[in-house]
């Protein structure tokens, strides 16, 4: 229930954590958009930044092997990721 009260001051510890910084320290699935013939994928970076990418390219020192609705598949020094989009 939202407040009636209005120019209330932020509490200091509300404040402290609103103004953290996220760690945003792995990968992770943002989106899966197109075709069905030809699935892109948006994908977040360790370091914040997004990264649209579709099966063959080269990311985060892998290989994007598979796109399907709800995930991708990477490939890197011979080992095999499945990043899935997060559930609701």
């Amino acid at each position: 229930m939202a407040s009636k009260e209005k120019n209330l001051p932020t509490p200091e510890n509300v404040a402290k954590i609103a103004t953290q910084k996220a760690p945003l320290n792995r990968i992770a699935v943002i989106g899966i958009f197109g075709s069905a013939a030809n699935l892109n994928a948006l994908v977040r970076e360790g370091n914040g930044d997004f990264a649209r990418v579709s099966v063959g390219d080269r990311f985060n020192g892998g290989v994007i092997k598979a796109i399907d609705n709800d995930s991708l598949v990477l490939i890197r020094s011979g080992k095999t990721k499945v990043m899935k989009l997060p559930r609701a």
